[in-house]
């Protein structure tokens, strides 16, 4: 329903029949006219610039005029028209605003599934649409670990069955149950505010459930979690990069297996993040001319901001190394050989094969950890640290003077820290084949 702040055309009011709603002219110096009914007062028709005719009622709720579409001509006839007008008019005699009810009875039948399809595709962040990975946990939080309240109107999730369904998905997996119920918690804020009137009130979820277990003095409290600080450790470094070596050769390992040495190198030797580095693709890499580099498009950083790296010695034979073992028809650096992403998403085999050598378990972000761990060995200041992993400084100095995005400023940073992990794994070769690597370390 439309909210009326000024008067509608000066035409007289007329008796509305078929014919006579037929006949109106069509405006040609706005873009709609009003004619109103000289029988039924607040009962109308809507002509529109390119002819289209829609029966309407208009009168004051609650102190502010307000206009209903009834529907269009010809779909009504204008004898079921008025009496469609004279229900309404008298509901919104009685204070009922017609289009907050009809939003209100959409509003109780919509399910979990269909307010998550509507999220995914509208909400906007302080960085624009949601990205791939985060549309696809938020579907796999409601196909999956609320798949039995997918199809159900939200209007009936209550705080009792989330506290329920929390504690039991806590037992076994807290740290999902909290990711999900964070994800529930956004769908239902999102549901509510759909369904909001002008006036502010909520004609569902009054109080998102979600919030309201876990407000102060509430039932429920939200699982610790650890803090990840996971990485290589010093003295294994150059080991796991000597494994990694050995796996990266095409000759003597299968093409999965080399193609995952060469993705945990990358992390390793840049300090990308896993979907930064996973989804890179050829026409984003130049091998070629006086300083190679490779991009990093806003669409997959994780703070939206666009950042083109230069490519060191070792990182130039590892991409070198890839190249030549593309995959036909695939513009993925690190192409999946199965699967129909395109792209190898997690190296899980590899993982096991480094956290053997390393002798601790790790993971895609840890490599990231390590990387920072390298460029404080190598003496790397903390401007330029902060502009390798794309980190946005926060204060005006970083902002406005310490912030050259210009790739060929960061090579040196990054050639030093690529030479003091290659040499790491040249100790670690010496040390395995039993000569004395006093030298080497020196």
């Amino acid at each position: 329903m439309t909210r009326i702040t000024g008067s509608t055309a000066k035409v007289a009011p007329m008796k509305l029949t078929k014919t006579k709603v037929e006949s109106l002219p069509v405006p040609t110096d706005k873009d709609q006219v009003f004619y109103w009914d000289s029988e039924t007062k607040g009962f109308g028709v809507r002509v529109t610039a390119n002819g289209a005719r829609s029966y309407i009622v208009q009168r004051p709720v609650n102190g502010n005029t307000r206009r209903f579409t009834l529907g269009p001509h010809g779909v009504l006839t204008c004898d079921e028209a008025r009496k469609r007008a004279m229900e309404k008019l008298l509901e919104m005699m009685d204070g009922i605003n017609p289009q907050e009810e009809k939003r209100r009875k959409v509003a109780q039948t919509e399910t979990l599934r269909e307010v998550m399809e509507d999220y995914v595709e509208h909400k906007r962040t302080k960085h624009g649409p949601l990205r791939p990975t985060s549309k696809a946990d938020i579907r796999a939080c409601v196909t999956i670990t609320f798949k039995d309240w997918a199809d159900k109107p939200v209007a009936g999730i209550t705080r009792e069955a989330c506290l329920k369904r929390f504690r039991e998905l806590s037992k076994t997996a807290p740290t999902t149950s909290n990711k999900s119920f964070r994800n529930l918690r956004a769908l239902l804020n999102w549901a509510r505010e759909k369904s909001a009137t002008s006036e502010g009130t909520y004609p569902i979820l009054p109080i998102n459930p979600v919030s309201q277990m876990f407000k102060q003095g509430g039932m429920a409290k939200w699982n610790p979690e650890k803090v990840r600080d996971t990485r290589i450790p010093k003295d294994k470094i150059g080991a796991v990069w000597l494994c990694l070596e050995q796996h990266a050769d095409p000759e003597r390992n299968r093409r999965s297996t080399s193609i995952a040495a060469d993705l945990v190198m990358f992390l390793i030797l840049t300090g990308c993040r896993i979907n930064e580095s996973s989804t890179l693709t050829w026409d984003r890499v130049k091998l070629d001319g006086d300083l190679p580099t490779f991009h990093l498009p806003g669409s997959v950083t994780k703070n939206h901001n666009p950042v083109t790296f230069p490519i060191t010695k070792a990182l130039h034979a590892l991409l070198t190394r890839r190249h030549a073992e593309r995959i036909k028809g695939s513009n993925y650096v690190f192409p999946a050989v199965r699967g129909d992403s395109g792209h190898m998403k997690d190296p899980r085999a590899m993982w096991e094969k480094v956290s053997k050598v390393a002798g601790l378990h790790l993971s895609n972000h840890d490599m990231r950890r390590t990387f920072e761990d390298i460029s404080k060995i190598v003496g790397i200041d903390g401007d330029t640290s902060r502009q390798l992993e794309n980190h946005l400084a926060s204060d005006v100095h970083g902002r406005h003077y310490a912030n050259n995005p210009a790739p060929e400023t960061l090579l040196p940073a990054l050639e030093a820290i690529s030479s003091w992990v290659v040499r790491q794994g040249e100790i670690a070769k010496a040390a395995a084949s039993g000569q004395n690597v006093v030298a080497l370390r020196a």
